[in-house]
């Protein structure tokens, strides 16, 4: 988000508008205990079977739950989407952003034929969840285009529920975005696995989730909220600003959940996966959010920065904790531990604020399978300037001119050149500002 020139008096006239973490009475209802927002009455759910043993053939052992365990059943599986030959992706089309396309998975009562060829195999796709990369033939979340990037093994799969989808689309602001939209085909989030009979505020960092049943020896583990970027609003046809989706989408912990690959597995529509094990419940998704990124300042909170103003003690609580994912939340937490210390953590080295930046050898972008190979990759984004920011460096020309001008003449001018300039971008700067409140 560019904030631009933003004068005190600017920053106080919005601040009133920045979303708070404290729920409302209707935000209070759909995170109480009573399940009255829940699945059956807004979704048509896919439910598990009865039917016991591991659709890989790994293993015999079964697990049982009872019928109140904390779960969630896995409603839709998605991919990368690759556009056809001929035609490039546009980055100004929302429908090009961060899109995605269905698996078309075997129901989880059929089991394929190991070691023969069946036609029905064909028409199913296999998604296939391994450790560190996440999705076989879906490394959407550590590539950039044809370069392969670190992988973090804490982001392996993206989460999303069609409680946040519902509660999203309710906000009056953002009910024009979802007009004739289908989530389920095409998710706007960028997850990889739409699930259902979840509440975010049931899930916290280091919880285990498993396969119910025994139907894949698939185990997660929850590691961060997921924290959404500009692509979001893009996706969304979302105008930037302090009531953009967003910020709604980070503010009430409504942009997913990341989780990393404990041991590897397949995933089928309408699978169960049910908690096993929470070693951190204080660390909820919510809490933790409110914690390092609702608390700030008014710019950091408008700007979407992390901030601590917590005691110490628990801020080496949070980057203490095993499970937690690096990008954005213990590389946040380490540098909020060093400017309580007076350091600049630009002077410390980046292996200490996030040893995951340093490259790994042993990721290749072409692992991935043939058929990805002859699809079209997308252009990798160009940095482009909105008019703000055009005007704002043409402020700082002409700002800088006049003091290598020798005449004083032609001085005179710039500065009123300058001037005009800086009346410009005022004006503009409010005008962006009053139609981020529309």
């Amino acid at each position: 988000m560019n904030l631009g020139f933003v004068t005190n008096d600017s920053v106080d006239s919005v601040s009133t508008r920045i979303p708070e973490l404290e729920l409302s009475d209707n935000e209070r209802s759909y995170h109480s205990d009573s399940d009255s927002f829940h699945s059956e009455e807004l979704y048509p759910t896919v439910t598990p079977t009865k039917k016991q043993g591991s659709v890989n053939n790994v293993g015999t052992e079964t697990e049982t739950s009872t019928s109140n365990s904390i779960g969630f059943s896995v409603q839709g599986l998605y991919t990368k989407y690759y556009f056809p030959d001929g035609v490039t992706q546009d980055l100004k089309n929302k429908d090009h952003v961060m899109r995605r396309q269905r698996l078309k998975t075997r129901p989880i009562d059929q089991d394929s034929k190991s070691g023969t060829e069946d036609e029905s195999d064909s028409e199913y796709d296999t998604a296939m969840f391994v450790p560190e990369t996440g999705l076989v033939d879906g490394w959407f979340w550590h590539e950039y285009d044809s370069k392969g990037k670190t992988v973090r093994e804490d982001r392996a799969i993206l989460f999303q529920s069609q409680e946040n989808y519902e509660k999203v689309m309710k906000h009056p602001t953002f009910q024009e975005f979802f007009e004739d939209f289908d989530y389920m085909s095409t998710p706007s989030f960028g997850e990889q696995v739409i699930v259902n009979g979840i509440k975010t505020s049931d899930l916290a960092i280091g919880d285990v989730f498993k396969v119910e049943g025994g139907l894949s020896p698939l185990v997660v583990e929850i590691t961060a909220p997921r924290l959404p970027c500009n692509e979001v609003n893009l996706r969304h046809g979302s105008e930037s600003g302090t009531n953009d989706v967003k910020t709604y989408a980070r503010v009430h912990c409504l942009a997913g959940w990341f989780a990393r690959v404990i041991v590897g597995g397949e995933l089928r529509d309408g699978m169960r996966l049910v908690k096993t094990e929470t070693p951190n419940p204080k660390w909820t998704l919510p809490y933790i959010t409110k914690a390092l990124y609702c608390e700030g300042s008014r710019l950091q909170q408008m700007a979407g920065i992390a901030s601590w103003n917590r005691d110490r003690a628990e801020l080496e609580e949070l980057i203490s904790l095993p499970q937690l994912g690096e990008f954005e939340w213990k590389v946040q937490a380490r540098k909020a531990r060093l400017k309580l210390d007076g350091i600049d953590y630009k002077t410390v080295s980046m292996e200490l604020l996030d040893p995951q930046a340093i490259e790994r050898e042993g990721f290749d972008h072409t692992k991935q399978s043939e058929s990805n190979e002859a699809q079209t990759l997308a252009p990798r984004r160009l940095r482009t300037f909105s008019t703000v920011e055009v005007f704002q460096l043409m402020v700082i020309f002409f700002s800088l001119l006049p003091l290598v001008c020798r005449s004083w003449g032609l001085r005179d001018v710039m500065m009123y050149v300058y001037l005009h300039l800086v009346q410009c971008h005022y004006c503009m700067t409010i005008r962006t500002m009053h139609t981020s409140k529309k």
